[in-house]
């Protein structure tokens, strides 16, 4: 393990985030100092799969879906035929008061609506004119942003990926791994599909198809790498030899996937830091006194378990994050 990962420093910025440790680890405290050379790495969760990470002066944003719209039907299961009702307020509000700054990158995971169906607004923005956003995502989420109305100046910079791209930027990089969406209990998947040119313009939830799900993991110079993934499904082939220092684990449900997440978990060696995503209802308002009760205290516990059944004797800690609050997590340079 190197020394990254061994001394990865790992607080939250923020009262009552709750750390959970495993593997006989001693308790970190809430924050601890930066390391001498260290990259700081800030870290966000937006709400359902989306973050925001911010370093060296940068910001980089993964699925920020932030409108929260209703998706279940009168049986409560997600319903694809209900209309697309984004909340541009809602959105503007986390963008202005909330965000770091204008982002460089954004990566979506797949096409589905909380994970794409804010990204047209936000790279529409008249605050953003003048900076140049790009977008990492696949082939058919380049074309539904199409059709939802992005302008063409800033489709120039919506780049398609696939698994296996490893892209350099500016004092980091990006790799792109392929994934697998989650399984609802009868075995199927929420609107399902690929686009191979641009369509109508999405009306309905199910519009937004899926795509072809992938994963990533940004690394930076001097600093910690993050696997950012937004479901809770895993090729776990498709990550062998990936060892980030944190990973973001998607944690809705997976009782049909067979060995979520230890099969995750194994296939990443252990990071130091897991934080669990996806799990809270996805409909509260970000900022509403009673979001914190919404998220499943049962998805935290059982990312727990599956991390004491995978520990090798140098600990593993899973932080449960808090809507908003600004979470360090710091890797000293090697040496």
């Amino acid at each position: 393990m190197s020394q990254s990962r061994r001394s990865v420093l790992q607080g939250a910025l923020g009262a009552g985030a709750a750390g959970l440790l495993v593997g006989g680890a001693a308790p970190l405290p809430a924050a601890r100092p930066r390391a001498a050379k260290g990259v700081e790495l800030g870290m966000r969760w937006l709400g359902v799969a989306g973050w925001e990470l911010t370093f060296a002066g940068r910001s980089v944003l993964f699925d920020p879906y932030l409108s929260r719209m209703p998706y279940a039907g009168a049986d409560g299961a997600l319903d694809p035929a209900l209309p697309l009702r984004p909340d541009p307020e809602a959105v503007e509000h986390v963008a202005e008061k909330v965000l770091t700054g204008v982002p460089e990158l954004i990566l979506v995971s797949h096409g589905h609506f909380d994970h794409l169906a804010d990204v047209p607004h936000l790279l529409s923005r008249p605050g953003w004119s003048g900076r140049r956003v790009r977008t990492l995502c696949d082939g058919t989420s380049r074309h539904l942003l199409g059709a939802m109305g992005v302008p063409a100046s800033r489709m120039a910079d919506v780049v398609p990926v696939t698994g296996g791209d490893h892209l350099q930027f500016d004092g980091y990089s990006v790799e792109v791994f392929r994934s697998l969406h989650s399984r609802q209990q009868d075995y199927t998947s929420f609107a399902p599909g690929t686009r191979d040119a641009v369509p109508e313009r999405p009306r309905t939830l199910g519009d937004l198809v899926e795509g072809r799900t992938l994963a990533f993991q940004l690394s930076v110079e001097g600093g910690p790498s993050v696997l950012l993934t937004g479901t809770s499904n895993v090729a776990e082939r498709e990550l062998a030899g990936a060892r980030p220092d944190v990973a973001v684990v998607g944690m809705s449900g997976h009782e049909a996937v067979h060995g979520y997440p230890d099969r995750l978990l194994a296939a990443l060696g252990s990071p130091s830091l897991l934080l669990p995503c996806h799990h809270d209802d996805m409909v509260t308002p970000l900022g509403a006194s009673g979001i914190s009760g919404t998220v499943s205290s049962g998805a935290v516990a059982a990312l727990k378990q599956a991390a004491e059944r995978q520990a090798r004797g140098d600990g593993t800690r899973v932080l449960a994050p808090r809507h908003l609050e600004l979470l360090d997590v710091t890797a000293p340079a090697a040496t």
